[in-house]
């Protein structure tokens, strides 16, 4: 009986402790998956956006604004959020710690101009 308890008690804690690594942005392959605000493909890897709320539910959008008018128009508790580096779009920055900058020179998918960089001497040329 202390051998079944043992071995539910191991399998409970092993699982949690699973389910509390650090959470990290999901890499998408091009057109897998709609904007959860406008519902449009998400094609152009530069503005993929993603947030994470605390309850585990995970959201993608094609353009920071996207992302921007949902998480107005929603009442979420959110975890995190994740920006593709424009200059590097396999490279996800947290958006507190991204450089976000609205420009006529960059045509996001929603025409908004906003972008993402990693640092201000990133995004220098597109201002």
């Amino acid at each position: 009986m202390r051998f079944k308890i043992l071995n539910l008690v191991s399998i409970f804690l092993t699982a949690t402790l699973i389910g509390c690594g650090e959470v990290q942005p999901e890499r998408l392959t091009v057109g897998e998956i709609k904007c959860s605000h406008c519902s449009m493909n998400i094609v152009d890897m530069r503005f993929h956006t993603q947030l994470i709320t605390y309850k585990g539910k995970r959201y993608h959008f094609d353009a920071i604004e996207c992302m921007d008018q949902f998480q107005k128009e929603k009442n979420l508790e959110i975890q995190n959020i994740w920006v593709s580096n424009y200059l590097n779009p396999k490279e996800f920055l947290t958006k507190d710690k991204a450089i976000i900058i609205h420009s006529k020179k960059i045509r996001s998918p929603m025409g908004a101009g906003l972008a993402a960089f990693k640092t201000h001497e990133d995004s220098a040329q597109f201002q």
